[in-house]
């Protein structure tokens, strides 16, 4: 089994990636809980089904629970491989004024740059 942890800054096509991921036979899951993905790996080896899934900062608090859940998939051996998908700045402003889509921190950091500001904070450990 192969499990693919998509990740990364909103808007730097993660979604796109896991519609490759599908395209190639995976199993996938956009937007899991972070405290979920030893049990999605669970299901999977019991299949032998490969898994794609992506876990961002969509995750709110529940993100805190990635490291733990990562460190579970070490200890119980599970073949794990982090996709982390970046952009520049001004690709990223330009990707969220073209759709309709908000920036998932938009409310709480006051505006599209200082959104993806945070969310690379967020996700520096990563």
């Amino acid at each position: 089994m192969r499990f693919v942890i998509i990740t990364g800054i909103s808007g730097s096509g993660k979604s796109q990636a896991l519609r490759v991921f599908e395209d190639l036979g995976f199993y996938c899951v956009d937007n899991l809980p972070p405290a979920l993905l030893p049990n999605l790996a669970d299901l999977g080896a019991g299949e032998t089904q490969n898994i794609a899934c992506v876990v961002d900062v969509r995750a709110g608090t529940g993100l805190d629970a990635l490291q733990p859940a990562l460190d579970e998939l070490a200890k119980r051996e599970v073949d794990t491989t982090i996709l982390f998908l970046e952009a520049s700045d001004p690709v990223l402003v330009n990707r969220f004024k073209e759709t309709r889509r908000k920036h998932p921190l938009l409310l709480e950091a006051g505006g599209i740059l200082p959104s993806i500001q945070r969310e690379r904070e967020l996700l520096t450990d990563v």
